[in-house]
């Protein structure tokens, strides 16, 4: 049976990296994202590269949307591997934001991590097992003054992820988030494709036994 990686929020930077990197594991691959273009492009690539690739768009903030269009590109295949890699970011002082703008980053930057474990943690269980992988920020512990609704996000991400792993380890579902300690591209360090490979290491480590397991994971180590 076909494994397929699903990843949320699947543009050309780290999401690509990750999907060209389970893609090239032999993984079938879905993507989505919010907008069209940029993920067409991207499956079309990984299909020239020999990567079976499908695609979709949602708003990841509204449930029955995301939810839906995770159900219709789990119909290719069981999704074994999902990584959620979503953020919002709001150029805006605390005090420049209402409450419902900080409300809505966190329920699209987090809220939608929960939309999509919704989504494929029954199938993954039933199963037998999965990979649950969600992208965290050094601005969860950092959050900068003049875009604090991301560090918000992110430390609900991990509180998130946290209280999933220790909800759905012992049905077989490995929960993790990798938190990246700096700017993506700004060094070798901070090189998509390396950073994917942290990805596919838990997903190695899902396989081994569940006290191994780990929940939050910094990069670099």
């Amino acid at each position: 049976m076909n494994r397929t990686v699903l990843v949320l929020g699947a543009g050309p930077r780290l999401g690509g990296a990750i999907a060209r990197r389970f893609g090239r594991d032999g993984y079938d691959v879905a993507l989505l994202a919010r907008t069209a273009g940029p993920v067409e492009q991207l499956a079309t690539a990984l299909r020239s590269e020999g990567i079976n690739a499908a695609w979709a768009t949602a708003d990841v903030a509204d449930e029955q949307e995301l939810g839906a269009q995770i159900a219709r590109l789990a119909e290719r295949g069981p999704i074994t591997v999902a990584v959620h890699n979503v953020s919002v970011w709001r150029d805006a002082t605390a005090l420049a934001m209402s409450p419902a703008d900080l409300l809505a980053d966190v329920a699209a930057g987090a809220g939608s991590l929960l939309t999509l474990a919704r989504a494929v943690a029954p199938a993954m269980i039933a199963s037998g097992g999965g990979t649950i992988l969600a992208t965290g920020s050094a601005a969860a512990d950092a959050p900068s003054p003049g875009a604090p609704s991301l560090g918000v996000q992110k430390a609900a991400l991990r509180a998130l992820v946290q209280a999933m792993a220790r909800d759905l380890a012992p049905q077989g579902v490995h929960c993790a988030t990798v938190t990246i300690n700096g700017v993506l591209g700004s060094s070798e360090v901070f090189d998509p494709a390396r950073i994917a490979d942290v990805y596919a290491e838990l997903v190695a480590e899902t396989a081994g036994a569940r006290g191994t397991w780990r929940a939050v994971v910094p990069y670099p180590a």
